[in-house]
């Protein structure tokens, strides 16, 4: 049985579902949280705007589905390139491995992001984050060097160097969001020892490192939409894979328990 197949798109319209859900959740949960005058409208961090009810109920929702579209997409450009490899490469077996376990913990972090808010547990919510946005980071730039690796043979080098591009600006965005976080974080504890960091941020109070926590911010929303386009860019390569789903029975009557290892062996038996 196909499954995942959209006619002549094979799997391709796969990365556009993920963009389209995920861009929604990010703008209706920011639309959302500013209307209600949950977070400043100045650039919050992504969780910010959906760290307060309703809009983190949406919140949760969209980003589960988003995590489990991203791990569908993982797997299935992990198969694409073994089927491409068929272990002729090594370097490209090996890295091929290594970036997909990249890209599940990433996705993992989503889920934990999702589900656990800044308010809720605010540690295990910044690790999931980390988690998240670091291996998308490393992912991106495994598969940058997989893509070039695979020119011209299997690829072609302009999605090679677009795919490093957005690689090189996530890592970079990666590095500021993480830094200047902390940092904005450092600040307001100088001046304000005894407070928990601001969760949200506002520039209608006194809050030392804003300026850094606006620029973390910045980079934050750049590094979701840069994850976001290069899952789109595995939107022709999946056009030509199909992916199936079969199941085989390894009982003749549902009553019993099975003692078959296949289809083929039971229709052997006698």
């Amino acid at each position: 049985m196909r499954v995942l197949q959209l006619g002549l798109l094979g799997a391709g319209h796969l990365p556009v579902v993920f963009s389209i859900v995920f861009t929604f959740m990010l703008g209706v949960t920011y639309c959302f949280s500013v209307f209600r005058g949950d977070v400043d409208p100045v650039f919050p961090y992504i969780s910010a705007s959906g760290n307060s009810r309703p809009e983190s109920c949406l919140f949760s929702l969209l980003l589960n589905c988003c995590a489990f579209l991203s791990l569908l997409i993982v797997q299935l450009r992990y198969s694409l390139i073994a089927e491409l490899n068929r272990s002729f490469d090594g370097t490209l077996k090996f890295l091929n491995k290594i970036t997909f376990y990249m890209g599940v913990l990433g996705a993992c972090g989503m889920f934990i992001v999702a589900n656990f808010q800044e308010t809720a547990v605010i540690w295990i919510h910044l690790c999931g984050a980390i988690t998240c946005f670091g291996g998308g980071a490393i992912y991106m730039l495994g598969h940058a060097w997989i893509s070039h690796r695979m020119v011209p043979l299997y690829a072609s080098r302009q999605v090679a160097h677009i795919r490093t591009t957005l690689a090189v600006v996530g890592i970079i965005s990666f590095s500021i969001a993480l830094s200047f976080g902390i940092y904005a974080a450092h600040l307001y504890h100088v001046k304000f020892p005894d407070k928990p960091t601001p969760r949200p941020w506002s520039r209608h109070e006194p809050q030392p490192g804003y300026e850094f926590h606006v620029a973390s911010a910045v980079a934050e929303w750049t590094l979701a939409v840069i994850n976001m386009l290069y899952f789109l860019s595995y939107s022709r390569d999946f056009e030509k894979i199909r992916v199936e789903l079969s199941s085989q029975l390894l009982v003749a009557h549902l009553d019993h328990s099975p003692i078959w290892g296949s289809f083929a062996s039971l229709s052997a038996s006698p």
